[in-house]
């Protein structure tokens, strides 16, 4: 099964009531790391069918991460801005001492979402370090932000000048580290110590909004991340510069192609990696109309809490279906993949139980149109796969069928007889 995302969520609403000689509508902290990245290397999840688990959340085809280094100015005045417009996130990597951005410009960054990351404290090349050394750039960095930005963990690097150092000394601090060696990442990648990236502007490979969008659509082919790496933007000082009306083209692009790229900071993409492929899903209760459903993992979930996508095809019967977890309901979304009707639903691992409910969507009538004195026409909404019939009054008390349609998508354009001065309508689930 692919991983096509073709869904929408559907909207509310109860009926309509058309007037012939007046068409109108009425609608009603820092700390180490180890335990936690080598339990997952041993780890393999299991999902049950019918269930299936998201590559990428909603069943995307690729991870987009942009990531930005040294804490340029441009970056906070131009980036920031940008990405918060388009409801998209970003990671900042910092240095704590040598190009220190100060905290409350940080702090301001990750109240917004984004990622406040290290880029150790002195951007020296780890390299060239004794094992002390490197501890002391990797672990004070770390410690250093998790103490002034509270609202989330530091658990990714980047190497300074992307000279990576001892592997085995970065994993006990973070999940992953940034190199840039210019590849497209797989979905899993094989060493999470070595993420490649793109450089962009004048230094770099990518300086157009065609690179961006080519590198993009590669990885998507492939359903593979790629992770952009940005300094300086204008006339900031900072090294590489890339034209901000170049950057603001790109997240504009990224913006309209939604169903498409995911656009997640680049320690979000590595939960969601990590997660999704240490989850057990699995049924435990199904009484026709309930179905509950365990979605754990043994993770260290302080660490590992972002939610991963979930589908499974409606059972029989079922027009629509609520989901919740932990007695809180969650998005869900109704959507045909081939010919199979299935609700896609986000949750977080060890988050609770899961609950899927049969629920009958609700369904609207609107955007009425007298198309000739006889006549008119409407338009039907409601959950892909279910059958509605359409009734017809001229007291709102006495009803009669006119016809019975079964949408194929969200949504079917109607024509109706409009043969009395004043006639209501309404549409109703037929099972």
């Amino acid at each position: 099964m692919g991983d096509e995302m073709d869904g929408t969520i559907y909207g509310q609403g109860l009926g309509l009531v058309a007037q012939r000689e007046h068409t109108g509508v009425k609608t009603r902290a820092g700390c180490c790391l180890t335990l936690a990245l080598s339990t997952w290397f041993s780890l393999a999840g299991a999902v049950s069918p019918p269930y299936e688990m998201g590559t990428w959340p909603a069943f995307r085809s690729a991870a987009l991460s942009f990531t930005f280094d040294d804490s340029c100015s441009n970056q906070f005045v131009l980036a920031i801005p940008m990405f918060n417009r388009a409801g998209f996130k970003l990671t900042l990597f910092s240095c704590t001492g040598t190009l220190f951005a100060g905290w409350p410009t940080l702090q301001d960054a990750a109240a917004r979402g984004h990622e406040v990351a290290s880029h150790t404290v002195t951007h020296v090349s780890l390299g060239g370090l004794t094992d002390a050394q490197q501890v002391a750039e990797l672990k004070n960095s770390q410690d250093a932000i998790n103490a002034n930005v509270t609202t989330q963990r530091c658990v990714t690097l980047a190497y300074p000048f992307c000279v990576e150092g001892n592997d085995a000394l970065t994993a006990q601090y973070y999940l992953a580290a940034r190199t840039c060696s210019g590849q497209i990442m797989p979905s899993t990648p094989a060493n999470f110590m070595s993420i490649s990236s793109y450089v962009c502007g004048s230094a770099g490979s990518v300086q157009t909004l065609q690179n961006f969008t080519s590198l993009a659509n590669s990885a998507a082919s492939s359903k593979g991340w790629c992770v952009f790496l940005i300094h300086g933007l204008d006339s900031d000082g900072g090294y590489s510069p890339l034209p901000s009306a170049t950057l603001q083209q790109t997240v504009n692009y990224f913006s309209t192609n939604q169903n498409k790229f995911w656009v997640q900071t680049f320690g979000n993409v590595v939960r969601y990696i990590q997660e999704r492929n240490a989850a057990f899903v699995g049924e435990t209760g199904n009484d026709g109309d309930r179905i509950s459903l365990q979605v754990t993992n043994t993770l260290d979930s302080a660490v590992f809490n972002y939610p991963i996508t979930l589908r499974r095809p409606l059972p029989a019967g079922w027009p629509g279906a609520a989901v919740s977890q932990n007695d809180q309901r969650v998005p869900a979304q109704m959507l045909y993949v081939g010919s199979t009707n299935y609700v896609m639903f986000d949750v977080v691992p060890n988050g609770g139980e899961v609950v899927l409910a049969r629920e009958v969507l609700p369904v609207m009538l609107n955007n009425p149109v007298l198309s000739t004195p006889a006549s008119f026409k409407l338009r039907l909404e409601g959950q892909a796969g279910a059958r509605y019939a359409i009734q017809a009054s001229s007291d709102l008390v006495n009803w009669s069928p006119v016809q019975t349609s079964t949408l194929v998508s969200a949504a079917t354009n109607l024509t109706l007889p409009a043969l009395e001065a004043r006639r209501y309508y309404r549409a109703q689930w037929a099972p």
